[in-house]
């Protein structure tokens, strides 16, 4: 086909060949651009059902728009060769395949940076894909490809839905790569997310120790080892990895679905902490499906976040029921010993006839000291037998040492955060690469408070531009922090969501997850102004010696087109003066929704549709301003001064591709 013209495109040189398709660069005149067009195999067209399952999930891929997923523009079937086609976004960098083949030359492996960086990316696709029904089916490094700027582009979604919903090819073929097939898509099932998950990390697996999981004599041979082989350890391979990593690949490999991660973002998640040099505890398998070295790490749980609380101290011993009981007992025996010497004495008596003799003598004192001497003994002896306490009752304490306070304090911290304020993000509506700002307050409600170390980190979703971490200024207990995070919308018209984390200084997260939810849309047409007369200006409202005032909005820059989809789009900006001089920015109606960050809006419109908007500049907050009354601001420009003093200036645009720079 080299030379020839498919539809709107003629064909330059050929880029790539599968077992689904072939792959062409081609030029398209009639944007002056190259792209990739995906010629399918004729045979697939032999199924009946094919056409309709092409145009559905045709539709459904271009319909994709992420910086990771490659742009579909068109798709389409050429009668003349019996071909169905779809026209891609040509990229000029390598697949990842040839990068791991680059590597295998050299004798090297992939940097661990850049393969968790490679595989957060296209797992933030998969995410991004799967929350939309999308299913890929055939993760692989030949799907993967690199921009000029090294971004990582996920290719081929939809490709294997288009050609079979029961996971087999109309020639009974499985769909999907033996080195990258998740085990329920080996047994002939289509798969899920989650397959997803299990074909992307044998891409990392490969990645980090240079080596697939498995590999046998045949296609077949490896997809049952895929079913029924223990994985290897990763760290076998490659001693240097760390742990975390390995337990990570150990989830997202698990043999049977429900014992993977239930999401991409779980698993890119627990990459980036393992980036971040934090650890990672997934819950270890249920059933064996691992090797025995390997299970042995996925069995270690984290330890307790919280220092558990000192055993209770012993009770104290209650000394003198015993003592009480032992002086009970010597009592009764010496009783009972007096007795015995009594009747011993009167014995003796008697036995000298004293009894009813009145001139019997008594004992002797020398007798009566004998015996009562032999009573007292047997007594002491008793009292020895018993064990019966000494005068010293209780033993003097020996000094301890005084405890380290601080220490202690510390190790019995609880960090919390509880979200005391989440706003929404403003304006609601996002034009694509617009700058906006999400804000938090949240409230240290832990035990101790935050210390520099704290970090504000990015751990899963969509960054949109935002930093890796923030510094936390240090929080006392039961106070509060605002968080500002400077953010840009994603390109792609969507709903887009980033997660940003606090973690203390060894890495431990507090509190709840803060997320970002953006949605990035084409800009409502604003409602007709009303016909209500402007109020007129409170004499007593004080003017300030320069009014507030703003300039037109005009076209800045380079206005955009897609063709494809009959859209075109600029950037209007505009300058303010006067006032207070701490200015407020608007588009379509003073309200929290429409509030711009800077004097400047993104838009985007229907081809050969003018734009027509108006902006608001104020001199102060909503906080400040409240309410507007019923048809203010009228007019394509004008003044209105609230009771409280506060200035609010309007101007109209009305603008067509016409006045592009």
């Amino acid at each position: 086909m080299i030379g020839e013209t498919l539809g709107r495109y003629k064909i330059v040189e050929i880029i790539g060949s599968g077992g689904m398709a072939e792959v062409y660069k081609a030029y398209q005149p009639g944007l002056d651009r190259y792209v990739a067009v995906k010629v399918l195999h004729s045979f697939l067209a032999s199924d009946e059902n094919f056409l309709t399952r092409f145009k559905r999930e045709a539709k459904a891929v271009a319909a994709l728009r992420h910086p990771n997923i490659v742009q579909v523009y068109d798709f389409d079937y050429d009668q003349e060769r019996g071909l169905y086609y779809m026209v891609m976004e040509f990229i000029e960098g390598p697949t990842l395949k040839t990068r791991l083949e680059e590597l295998t030359a050299r004798g090297e492996r992939m940097d661990l940076g850049e393969a968790i960086r490679t595989i957060a990316a296209v797992g933030d696709a998969l995410e991004y894909a799967h929350r939309r029904g999308m299913v890929h089916r055939d993760v692989k490094p030949a799907n993967i490809m690199y921009t000029a700027d090294g971004q990582a582009i996920l290719t081929d979604f939809g490709i294997a839905k288009m050609v079979n919903l029961s996971g087999l090819t109309a020639s009974g073929a499985m769909v999907g790569t033996p080195a990258y097939i998740s085990p329920e898509q080996g047994l002939g099932h289509a798969g899920d997310e989650r397959s997803d998950i299990y074909s992307l990390g044998v891409v990392l697996y490969q990645l980090v120790t240079g080596s697939l999981p498995f590999d046998a004599d045949t296609p077949m041979g490896v997809v049952l080892k895929h079913i029924n082989e223990p994985l290897p350890s990763p760290r076998s391979l490659r001693p240097d990895l760390p742990v975390g990593l390995e337990r990570a690949l150990a989830q997202a490999l698990a043999k049977d679905p429900a014992q993977r991660y239930q999401a991409v973002a779980e698993f890119v998640a627990d990459l980036r902490r393992v980036a971040a040099g934090q650890e990672v505890y997934p819950p270890p398998p249920a059933v064996t499906t691992v090797s025995p070295a390997l299970e042995e790490t996925m069995r270690v749980q984290p330890p307790p976040l919280a220092t558990p609380l000192p055993p209770a101290p012993p009770r104290r011993r209650r000394w003198w029921i015993p003592l009480g009981v032992g002086a009970v007992v010597v009592l009764v025996l010496l009783v009972a010993a007096v007795v015995l010497a009594t009747s011993t004495v009167l014995s003796g008596w008697l036995g000298n006839g004293a009894i009813g003799s009145p001139t019997a003598p008594p004992p002797s004192p020398d007798v009566a000291a004998t015996q009562f001497a032999a009573t007292l003994e047997a007594i002491q002896a008793i009292q020895a037998t018993l064990g019966a306490p000494t005068a010293t009752l209780m033993p003097t304490p020996t000094p301890t040492p005084t405890p380290d306070l601080t220490a202690t304090a510390l190790a019995s911290c609880v960090f919390d955060l509880e979200i005391v304020e989440d706003q929404s993000v403003r304006p609601t509506i996002l034009m694509p690469g617009q700058n906006f700002v999400k804000r938090w307050v949240v409230r240290n409600n832990g035990t101790c408070p935050w210390e520099a170390d704290f970090r504000l980190v990015y751990v899963s979703g969509e960054q949109m531009g935002g930093p890796e971490s923030v510094e936390v200024e240090p929080v006392g207990v039961g106070e509060e922090w605002r968080i500002e995070l400077p953010l840009q919308a994603p390109t792609g018209y969507a709903t887009h969501t980033g997660v940003w984390q606090l973690q203390d200084g060894e890495g431990h997260p507090v509190g709840a997850e803060l997320q970002v939810v953006a949605r990035v849309d084409l800009t409502p047409t604003p409602p007709p102004p009303t016909a209500t007369p402007l109020p007129p200006t409170p004499e007593s409202t004080p003017t300030p010696l320069e009014p507030l005032h703003m300039s037109v909005p005009i076209l800045w820059g380079t206005c955009t087109e897609d063709v494809w989809n009959g859209v075109w789009g600029g950037t209007l900006v505009w300058s303010a003066g006067g006032g207070t001089g701490t200015y407020h920015y608007f588009h379509s109606d003073v309200q929290p929704d429409f509030e711009l960050a800077e004097p400047s809006y993104t838009f985007s419109t229907q081809t050969g549709r003018r734009l027509l908007m108006k902006f608001f500049t104020t001199s102060a907050g909503l906080d400040v301003i409240g309410a507007l009354p019923q048809g203010c601001c009228d007019g394509t420009s004008g003044r209105y001064v609230t009771p409280g003093g506060v200035e609010v200036v309007w101007q109209t645009v009305n603008v067509g591709q016409g006045d592009c720079p």
